[in-house]
């Protein structure tokens, strides 16, 4: 399969229909009192005015990875986007947080060209790649190897563990059996996924339960070693603890990559990110330090849609 092939198609969100045992019933009462302990130690840790968390001197201070500048998109007449621009700042977990149809799973696309496809999708402006225009004569295989992507439903491919990991780089060329075990056991390392499946990995990927399932989708985007991840509201089909379990991976993996991360759940958006972007009918109304929004926003509609007026 050639590698043009991979990064054109692979991206395409597939539902599946997940069938099997959630996290939860797939573990002793002990293991699940200790992952919940942790977690709420690990939530403590993070709540909304740590002082560890990161000022906007802190963001400002950092890389910007991905800078967008006045970007509008349109579908056909409808104005999607208007005139946004953002900096996305390297190695911190960036959330977009909003209403439904405010643009911002669109904004998330736009960074590694998702919308291309689209029929009459026409966008306006500029957005940077580490000073690179992306929007311009990019190959575009390169972007999504740059920028890899996890989708709301836990997409796996119907192939064996092993070989939906090893699918982005066998799309690469990487023939080695040794190297592609190595980065096989890596990826799913650090998705926190190897101790489960090991022994399994010629089994299907449909078959692991639907936690399991994200993260597996988690280690093949890591395959590929992307300086970028985009998750679109990961843990929306999941169970509490699968959703715990992703949250602690998000905050693990903004050690070697930036991540930016769509939610409808304003709690999550306060547990794991070092900066938060409020969006509403296609307009950025603010984006600032987690603490920040969450306690002391600038903008009326943020703190409207924060205490539940509207959305």
């Amino acid at each position: 399969m050639s590698r043009d092939f991979y990064y054109r198609y692979c991206w395409i969100d597939i539902d599946v229909e997940v069938y099997g045992m959630t996290a939860a019933a797939a573990m002793e009462p002990t293991e699940l009192e200790e992952l919940m302990e942790a977690q709420a130690e690990a939530a403590h840790e993070r709540e909304v005015g740590d002082a560890t968390r990161p000022t906007a001197q802190d963001l400002a201070a950092s890389p910007t990875r991905i800078d967008v500048e006045g970007l509008d998109l349109f579908y056909g007449d409808h104005h999607a986007l208007k005139d946004v621009s953002i900096k996305i700042r390297d190695k911190q977990i960036t959330s977009f947080i909003g209403p439904s149809g405010c643009g911002k799973s669109t904004l998330l696309r736009c960074f590694n060209r998702m919308n291309d496809g689209i029929k009459d999708c026409r966008i306006e402006g500029k957005i940077a790649l580490d000073g690179q225009d992306i929007l311009g004569n990019y190959d575009i295989c390169r972007l999504r190897q740059r920028v890899g992507m996890v989708f709301q439903r836990p997409n796996p491919f119907p192939m064996s563990i092993y070989d939906n990991v090893a699918y982005g780089p066998r799309g690469m060329g990487v023939r080695d059996r040794a190297v592609l075990d190595e980065l096989v056991e890596d990826s799913l390392r650090r998705a926190a996924l190897w101790d489960e499946v090991k022994d399994k990995l010629k089994e299907s990927g449909l078959g692991l339960s639907g936690g399991q399932q994200q993260r597996l989708c988690i280690a093949r985007a890591l395959a590929v070693q992307p300086d970028i991840l985009l998750m679109d509201e990961p843990t929306s089909a999941l169970d509490p603890v699968s959703t715990l379990v992703v949250e602690q991976l998000a905050c693990e993996l903004k050690e070697t990559c930036t991540l930016v991360v769509v939610t409808h759940n304003m709690q999550q958006a306060a547990r794991i990110s070092d900066s938060v972007a409020f969006f509403l009918l296609g307009e950025l109304v603010e984006h600032a330090p987690a603490a920040q929004l969450f306690k002391n926003p600038t903008d009326p509609r943020t703190a409207d849609y924060l205490t539940g007026r509207f959305g």
